[in-house]
């Protein structure tokens, strides 16, 4: 039995470590909001859904006094396997980027 209770508290702690997930985000806000956490899953999949439908379409979603995401493309290029020193292709490729406004970054501090 100790040992369950150590593993589980092993488990917890880790967890934490690697930062909130959607289901802890979401029981938060519905706690702050009084809405239910399965409505706040549903909100925060459709928001995700939309910042990437909207770049792909080219366009950047912007949140005031906090930051804006955007997509970054790198074109076609050579590359060397450094194990092998083999030259390969790499395919274009986009890059989801969150850049951080200012007045976020006031708002942290």
């Amino acid at each position: 039995m100790k040992k369950i209770i150590l593993s589980l508290m092993l488990m917890m702690v880790s967890l934490s470590v690697y930062g909130v997930g959607d289901k802890e985000l979401a029981g938060r806000i519905a706690d702050q909001t009084g809405l239910a956490p399965d409505q706040v899953e549903e909100i925060l999949a459709a928001f995700k859904k939309q910042v990437i439908a909207d770049l792909a379409s080219g366009q950047e979603v912007r949140l005031s006094h906090f930051g804006k995401f955007y997509a970054k493309h790198m074109d076609a290029r050579e590359a060397r396997n450094p194990r092998t020193g083999e030259i390969i292709q790499v395919p274009p490729r986009s890059y989801l980027r969150f850049r951080a406004f200012d007045t976020g970054h006031r708002r942290l501090n």
